[in-house]
């Protein structure tokens, strides 16, 4: 398995095992309340964080990013954890420490999406490290098929009941989340390192048929969030649909009451 292109023979086979792994643990996970899932997810992020961290640290020890400048003991700013699913960590870090259920939903309504499609989508297109690196590979593939098989069981866990306020606080948190993105993206960027932490500076693989840059950033920014609130709408859609049937449903309830009422008071 030497072809390690995106899409090679390598990253289908992570692909087709990582599906596999999803089917199998969702299934699993089904058998453990989302309190004690946080708790596991919580420990497989931290682990596979710190198993990334040496890996990359051994890898880039030797290499210049900058001239005459080697990383030793310091990871390159483009190895930090500010991707979306890298920050699902700090998101469940402060699910687990937090005892209000109000902070934790709203946590939790974003990380439906972003855990789940997110994930899903590194899946698919996977970093040029991931796909040539053993360690690197197995920990981002496990890691992505955690927080998959973790975002499929909060969708899907009927002591959430999903509404549509948790659709609203979703797109509260992806406002925060791109802002802080740009200005996380400002602050390292040194104009040698390809800081694109989110995605939001640039595309994450050259010549996607929808998320390209080929008119300008502001195209691609717009097509980008564009998705992700489709990507967001979607997933909260069953919630939807039924805020809009129970608006529908209020005015006749009302009206028939009304109706009922003035009837009473004839007789």
């Amino acid at each position: 398995m030497s072809d390690t292109s995106l899409f090679g023979t390598r990253h289908i086979v992570f692909i087709v095992v990582s599906v596999l792994l999803i089917a199998g643990l969702y299934i699993l996970s089904r058998r453990v309340s989302i309190k004690n899932l946080s708790k596991i997810l919580l420990g497989v992020g931290l682990i596979s964080e710190i198993v990334k961290i040496f890996a990359y640290i051994i890898m880039n020890e030797n290499k210049e990013y900058l001239p005459g400048v080697t990383f030793d003991g310091v990871l390159p700013k483009t190895d930090l954890p500010f991707q979306l699913c890298s920050i699902q960590i700090l998101f469940i870090l402060i699910v687990n420490l937090v005892r209000s259920e109000k902070v934790k939903r709203f946590i939790y309504s974003f990380m439906v999406p972003s855990c789940m499609v997110g994930g899903v989508a590194a899946i698919l297109i996977a970093t040029s490290s991931s796909r040539s690196n053993w360690v690197i590979a197995c920990q981002y593939f496990l890691y992505h098929v955690a927080i998959v098989v973790f975002g499929l069981r909060l969708l899907t866990a009927k002591e959430m009941k999903w509404r549509i306020k948790d659709y609203r606080n979703a797109l509260i948190m992806l406002t925060g989340v791109v802002f802080f993105s740009i200005y996380i993206n400002s602050m390292l960027f040194d104009g040698v390192s390809d800081i694109n932490f989110m995605y939001v500076v640039h595309p994450p693989q050259k010549n996607l048929p929808y998320l390209h840059d080929n008119d300008g950033w502001l195209g691609y920014i717009l097509r980008y969030l564009v998705l992700v609130v489709g990507v967001i709408t979607a997933t909260y859609s069953k919630a939807i649909v039924s805020s809009v049937i129970e608006c529908k449903r209020k005015p006749k309830e009302k009206l028939k009451e009304e109706i009922e009422e003035k009837e009473l008071i004839e007789k």
